[in-house]
């Protein structure tokens, strides 16, 4: 399914890493829930040490294929954190309203995140002046694929609750949040 636009996967990511992710405050890049690798290949084109963790491990082989084995690994971003792991940014695009537990989800992005890092995170915004009266009949609505489904009120109080602090909404004309936030320390 990702496969076919691949090139143009690429493209976008690195515009949104290049635009959004801080590369002066370190090095070490994780796209968590990565899928076929494109943010990776992307963050890579662009000099970071980037690697990817997604819990498919078809797609990790996949993208270990494409752009290199020493990059991705396939594991729960919770099984990550706790393996020790430390990285300056975190992009996770399109993932967190899969999770089973978002709160073990956010939790684990806050350890893995280092002093000044910053997080990238995209998702559907339940509270887009674009989603239909009828939210069962929005697109988004996807059961059982899709388990959450967030507000920029309920998402700033979730990452607040994991000691998180939305630095800015971004702009979209599509039903999508996308924010950038840092761990408060």
């Amino acid at each position: 399914m990702y496969g076919r636009k691949e090139e143009a996967k690429i493209r976008r990511a690195h515009k949104r890493i290049a635009k959004y992710m801080r590369k002066d405050n370190g090095k070490r890049f994780l796209d968590v829930g990565c899928n076929n690798g494109y943010a990776v290949k992307a963050a890579l084109d662009l000099g970071w040490d980037a690697h990817g963790i997604d819990v498919d491990a078809k797609t990790i082989a996949d993208a270990a294929g494409r752009f290199g084995d020493k990059h991705f690994t396939a594991c729960t971003v919770e099984n990550y954190a706790r393996a020790g792991h430390q990285v300056d940014a975190i992009y996770t695009s399109e993932v967190i309203e899969h999770v089973p537990d978002v709160d073990a989800f956010v939790d684990a992005l806050g350890k893995l995140l280092s002093f000044h890092g910053q997080l990238f995170l995209t998702t559907p915004d339940a509270s887009h002046l674009r989603v239909p009266r009828l939210f069962e009949t929005w697109n988004a609505v996807n059961p059982p694929l899709h388990l959450h489904y967030f507000s920029k009120e309920g998402m700033q109080q979730l990452l607040r609750r994991h000691g998180f602090t939305v630095e800015r909404f971004i702009l979209s004309l599509k039903p999508q949040m996308k924010l950038i936030a840092r761990k408060r320390f």
